[in-house]
């Protein structure tokens, strides 16, 4: 329906809005659609793992990005109106200008999926536990003080009885208060550091 591809443009070219507007425009449209998916009454339980990753990471004035070791993991049921509520876990590793990282993060997802033989997800998450760790000058320094949003899209399409599915997601993470123990007195680091990670997933679906 025209309605559903409009929501679909506006969600796009509005990639940039603050979380807050995002989650807000995905509630709204849920409510205002009667939260009728317009798709066959299907429940889908998806899973979801990353093949590839390009993170850039921001610390003080110093920025690099390169592809850094991912790995994780990611679930998303998908209800038979089209919404879906899903988990997502990653884990980050590598070493850029002599430092070496450790990000672990955990994000609830809200979601909206379109369609019946092709299907196509939106959806939007949101950081509820962060964990980052860095070491430099022999010194390790740890921090679970983390806010953070994600967005993403999900492609699926038929396979014996399920559907096989590509997705996109972009992480935006800032860790602040690294914190280490020297000569007993601890130490916490002035600046914080920016997560921002783009992670391509394939994953199979289960329709019931």
């Amino acid at each position: 329906m025209i309605w559903r591809n409009y929501f679909l443009q506006y969600f796009l070219q509005e990639f940039r809005v603050h979380f807050i507007q995002k989650i807000s425009v995905i509630a709204v449209f849920l409510v205002l659609s009667g939260f009728y998916a317009g798709a066959e009454e299907l429940w889908r339980l998806r899973y979801f793992v990353p093949t590839s990753s390009e993170s850039e990471i921001t610390r003080g004035s110093s920025k690099g990005t390169d592809k850094l070791n991912t790995s994780g993991h990611g679930g998303n049921l998908v209800f038979a109106n089209g919404i879906g509520l899903g988990y997502s876990t990653v884990r980050t590793n590598g070493n850029l200008g002599g430092i070496d990282y450790k990000f672990k993060n955990h994000s609830l997802d809200l979601s909206y999926t379109i369609g019946d033989t092709l299907s196509l997800t939106v959806g939007a998450g949101r950081l509820i536990y962060g964990r980052g760790e860095l070491s430099m000058n022999g010194t390790s320094y740890v921090t679970e003080s983390s806010s953070g949003e994600s967005l993403f899209m999900n492609f699926g399409i038929p396979f014996i009885g399920g559907e096989l599915l590509m997705a996109y997601r972009q992480n935006n993470t800032e860790y602040q208060n690294y914190q280490s123990k020297i000569s007993g007195k601890s130490v916490m680091l002035a600046d914080s550091v920016k997560l921002l990670s783009g992670q391509i997933s394939a994953g199979f679906g289960f329709l019931f």
